[in-house]
């Protein structure tokens, strides 16, 4: 049964209630989780539970029942209950349950995406024979492991450094190329490049799309310290592949 919130308000205005009960096969509506929630009404789902809300509407079940503690494994982000966690849902954070299209785990999984891509990438230009391009591959994929970290301990993100340098003066030779590099931006990237620096763009490209993944996942409520921390990680992630991009090209790897 799907249950509305007009439903749900017109069982709660004839009686109010602190404890919503919901049998095998009830789907709350999000604007009906949202109202419970503003109520600060727990849901307790619990498939052994044989109660039809539709039916009884002062939301009761035999006392025997009502007086048990249902011990839940996994909760929802509206305090629903969970005794075993659904196939379609997975954790956020601890035993809090959110469904797997959440946009959280989206970027997750587009984190963890970027992380392979990377390892390897990282594998794979150790062909090149290049101690410094290797290192400065092991430290961009060192990198995203930090900010892999971050985001799933729900923590701020110290400050680091990758290629041997502070974000900061990532951004800086990232914005100056003619300075640093005495090279031009890389606006017509073609395959007359080197193969490293086509493979290297790439990855870089895909670093952006995360970074996108991350702004509508991250922003979604409020912007808090370490969400802005993440982002700004993931915005230096790119200048630090764009600057490998622009060693390359001026030679300093030399392949």
């Amino acid at each position: 049964m799907i249950l509305t919130e007009d439903k749900l308000k017109s069982l709660y205005k004839e009686e109010k209630f602190d404890k919503f009960y919901l049998k095998a096969g009830d789907i709350l509506t999000p604007s009906a989780k949202e109202f419970l929630g503003n109520k600060g009404i727990e849901i307790v789902r619990n498939r052994e539970l044989n109660c039809d809300n539709s039916i009884n509407k002062n939301i009761k079940i035999e006392e025997k029942e009502s007086e048990k503690e249902i011990k839940a494994k996994y909760f929802g982000m509206y305090k629903e209950k969970y005794l075993e966690k659904p196939e379609h849902m997975t954790q956020i954070f601890g035993n809090i349950l959110v469904n797997k299209n959440h946009k959280r785990i989206k970027f997750r999984g587009k984190l963890d995406t970027l992380l392979a891509k990377s390892i390897l990438l990282e594998k794979e230009l150790q062909g090149i024979k290049s101690t410094k391009l290797s290192e400065d591959m092991q430290s961009v994929t060192n990198f995203i492991r930090k900010i892999q970290l971050a985001e799933i301990m729900n923590s701020e993100l110290d400050e680091c450094q990758v290629l041997g340098e502070n974000l900061d003066r990532i951004k800086e030779f990232s914005h100056n190329p003619k300075k640093y590099f005495d090279q031009n931006h890389l606006f017509n990237i073609s395959s007359k490049n080197h193969s490293v620096v086509l493979k290297l763009n790439e990855l870089r490209a895909i670093s952006r799309e995360v970074e996108i993944v991350g702004v509508e996942a991250l922003l979604e409520v409020n912007e808090k310290s370490e969400s802005i921390g993440i982002l700004r990680a993931l915005n230096r992630l790119s200048s630090a592949i764009y600057v490998m991009m622009l060693k390359g090209e001026s030679g300093k790897y030399g392949y």
